[in-house]
């Protein structure tokens, strides 16, 4: 099992927890129904400038390469354990199994939170 930090709900296929804090099931709603709004609040909770391309590149039909880029962005900024584009482009493409946008705007308001990985609670990761 491997000791570097990971997202905070897990990096497995289904490691959903999308009714814990801080996104909580609103904030769960509000990323399966209007993603666009949630990956531009989410990177602006990271602190990135560039929150308004992320809504706009999902209203043109560009969601799962908003979501690869965020989630990209946002373990590059807390400091996680880095999975490769491919690892990112099947948990976009199976969004609705994977819960992935959840768990990276959580990961984004965790961020906000608390900053880098030093102070964020530890994931767990899933081996097989």
């Amino acid at each position: 099992m491997s000791t570097e930090q990971t997202f905070a709900q897990g990096d497995g296929c289904c490691g959903c927890n999308c009714c814990g804090e801080p996104l909580g099931a609103g904030g769960c709603l509000m990323t399966y129904f209007c993603p666009c709004f949630a990956l531009c609040n989410g990177a602006k909770d990271a602190g990135l400038n560039n929150g308004e391309c992320y809504c706009i590149m999902t209203l043109f039909g560009f969601g799962c390469c908003a979501l690869i880029m965020l989630g990209q962005d946002i373990e590059q900024k807390r400091g996680l354990k880095k999975h490769d584009g491919c690892w990112h482009c099947i948990q976009a493409t199976c969004d609705g199994c994977t819960c992935h946008s959840c768990r990276v705007v959580n990961e984004c308001k965790i961020y906000a939170k608390d900053g880098a990985v030093g102070a964020a609670p530890t994931g767990t990761e899933m081996t097989r």
